[in-house]
């Protein structure tokens, strides 16, 4: 009896091991929340202020027209590759269709669309204690197409990369606290390439001072139609201990990039309120980068008399109110070429002109181009039915009803909204003060948008900004058959189809089974008096 005993707890230890060791694989694979997170609004979660997710700050390199051109003419050498500023958004919404932009909620994005750039966001992070060993930690993912037809078109999958480049996305972090990402101070993760999918990339280093300062950094290597960054749930935790500094300094290196980066030679300010026009500028090109039509440019800079006629090094307004003429040079002269970089995402409007919260939007897909169509001040919308999915209203694609378009000055406050009715459209809000505004988009649960569905621009009196919608119907997913009831799969045949958990839940069945059995049957040798 004894002897049966012994074996049946072996035999019930065996069983119990096989059971739960799956169970505990699929914990220790679980992702398990952190705990004292140091960084706020690490998910980029709403509100997004002029594109970027609150408490995050964008950063990018304001090309200066030689070392980083804007464009490149017929005589340029074949390295040559133009720079600009990428818009900022969030990265929800999103077509069902393509792959998840988002790890959870929503993400940061930015992009371009045939240029480069070398761009990001950053937190500065205050109370930290000289001497923390810190790590940051980010998923990153990039989308880079070259054409249409590869990434949205017959030629590929949807909304996959298509004959992509090298997009360098990195974390790091500044343990002076400093706001410069071309300081030498700055602590680089190694560089990734992560298309389609989210990674996640980390670095880790002591903190010098009682703020630090992390960054995400992209710089894309060729100027494609789409050339977008993501990064969702960031996270800057405590990991130990280092060597306390001797004597703390927040001082910021001279503007020398990291090993392999070009340096800057122009400033690293997003959207200032003035521009130095740079060699091969004109004013068209100005405007376009700034989100404005030349009209509007003109209207900023009323000393400048004839568009044809600009010098290198001449200082002209891109934001703001208009300006009036200088009586001397002094007055409309610049800050000297720094390395500054925007302002907090939630800070509230001053009285004076001061540097927007992000950098300009920059399409990243096709759209309308915000044109001068009227004399009065005002920002009009309307959506359509892009039926061909061309980006373009064509005389037989009707107006849609139920898209409402919601306006936000640079401090987030809603300023003006309209849900179009299908019929009265284009609308026109004729009352908005001249500033910077951002237009986000709600569609009907049926509709998916065909062009972007987020701007941000300028509007200045005289002028009207147009914006035209595309949408198309969400197709509904096509019903799958009805299958004819089936035997229960077996264990072994159900565990890899299911996934880990699922395969636990069979194996904790199929084990619960094996143990009842295994007691039936020590029950069934005691009745009938069997002792081994």
């Amino acid at each position: 009896m004894l002897r049966l005993i012994s074996r049946f707890i072996v035999w019930l230890s065996l069983v119990t091991l096989v059971v739960t060791l799956p169970i505990g694989l699929v914990t220790a694979r679980s992702l398990q929340p952190q705990s004292g997170e140091l960084l706020a609004n690490p998910g980029f979660e709403e509100p997004f202020v002029q594109g970027v997710a609150h408490s995050w700050q964008a950063w990018y390199l304001t090309p200066d027209g030689v070392t980083y051109p804007t464009v490149c003419g017929n005589n340029a050498p074949e390295t040559c590759k133009p720079y600009g500023v990428p818009g900022y958004q969030p990265a929800q919404p999103q077509d069902s269709r393509v792959p998840p932009r988002s790890v959870s909620g929503n993400a940061q994005k930015w992009g371009a669309s045939y240029y480069v750039y070398i761009a990001g966001v950053y937190q500065q992070v205050s109370g930290i204690t000289p001497g923390t060993r810190l790590q940051f930690s980010a998923f990153t993912q990039a989308f880079n197409c070259s054409d249409n037809g590869g990434c949205f078109g017959p030629f590929g999958r949807m909304g996959y990369s298509y004959e992509p480049g090298e997009n360098s996305l990195r974390l790091g972090i500044d343990p002076t606290g400093g706001t410069n990402p071309y300081s030498s101070n700055v602590v680089w993760s190694s560089y990734a390439n992560p298309l389609d999918a989210y990674v996640q990339q980390a670095v880790e280093t002591v903190a010098q001072s009682d703020k630090v300062t992390v960054f995400v950094w992209s710089a894309p290597q060729y100027p494609e139609k789409h050339l977008e960054a993501f990064v969702d749930s960031a996270s800057l935790v405590v990991t130990g201990q280092g060597p306390v500094p001797t004597a703390a300094s927040t001082t910021v290196a001279p503007p020398t990039p990291p090993a392999g980066t070009p340096a800057p030679t122009l400033t690293l300010s997003p959207n200032a309120t003035t521009y130095t026009v740079a060699a091969g500028d004109t004013l068209s090109l100005i405007a376009q980068r700034h989100a404005l039509t030349l009209n509007q440019l003109l209207a900023l800079n009323p000393q400048i008399t004839d568009p044809a006629l600009i010098e290198v090094g001449q200082v002209i307004n891109v934001s703001g109110q208009a300006s009036t003429p200088a009586a001397t040079p002094a007055s409309t002269t610049t800050p000297q070429p720094s390395l500054t970089l925007a302002p907090s995402a939630t800070s509230a409007p001053s009285a004076t002109p001061t540097p927007a919260a992000t950098p300009v939007m920059t399409s990243t897909s096709p759209t309308s181009t915000p044109m001068a169509i009227a004399a009065s001040s005002g920002l009009c919308v309307q959506a359509f039915d892009d039926l061909n999915n061309n980006l373009v209203r064509e005389a037989d694609e009707p107006l849609i009803a139920g898209v409402f378009f919601d306006v936000k000055s640079v401090d987030g406050k809603t300023a003006a909204n309209y849900t179009t009715s299908g019929t009265q459209e284009p609308y026109c809000f004729s009352t908005l003060p001249d500033g910077r505004y951002a237009v986000n988009t709600q569609l009907p649960a049926d509709r998916l948008a065909t062009t972007d569905s987020a701007w941000q621009m300028s509007l200045l009196a005289g002028t009207n900004v147009s914006i035209m919608l595309g949408t198309r119907l969400d197709a509904p997913p096509t019903p799958e058959p009805t299958a004819e009831p089936t035997p229960l799969a077996t264990v072994e045949e159900a565990g890899p189809s299911r996934g880990n958990n699922s395969a636990s839940l069979a194996l904790l069945g199929g084990g619960a089974l094996i143990l009842l059995a295994g007691v039936a049957m020590f029950l069934g040798l005691r009745s009938r008096g069997k002792v081994v």
